[in-house]
């Protein structure tokens, strides 16, 4: 959270650079507590820590948020969140997908990421019709 903070601004002066910096360390460090098997904390949240650190620096990548911008980078992190399961990564990836950008545009694989984010509580599929046609299944 930290990292977020820094990289908005968030009750701190706004440094992209070092926000980015924090949230590849949190990623790594959660990575690394999680492969361990760290006693007494909870895999789950650890899970959590690091799902949301992979996808935060793909946003880095994709926006050029304290990082050169590289949509290409930024999609292959969405990816890597969206297959353990994150939505807003998901989400992302299927706006990627469906609209061409930092990957080849794939509709069909934009509308499974898309019903998958939308399957998870909290995310709409207003203005997401299109996703349920036949021809996206």
């Amino acid at each position: 959270m930290y990292g977020l903070s820094l990289r908005h601004g968030w009750g701190c002066p706004r440094n992209e650079k070092s926000g980015f910096h924090w949230l590849k360390k949190a990623a790594e460090l959660s990575l690394t507590d999680l492969e361990k098997g760290k006693q007494g904390v909870d895999a789950m949240a650890i899970r959590s820590e690091l799902i949301l650190a992979i996808y935060e620096v793909g946003q880095s990548f994709y926006q050029g948020w304290g990082v050169p911008k590289d949509k290409k980078m930024g999609v292959s992190y969405f990816q890597v969140a969206a297959k353990l399961g994150d939505p807003d990564a998901q989400q992302s990836l299927a706006f990627c997908l469906a609209h061409g950008k930092g990957c080849k545009k794939d509709r069909k694989e934009a509308a499974r990421w898309y019903r998958a984010a939308v399957s998870q509580e909290g995310i709409s599929d207003v203005g997401l019709a299109w996703i349920y046609k036949d021809k996206y299944q």
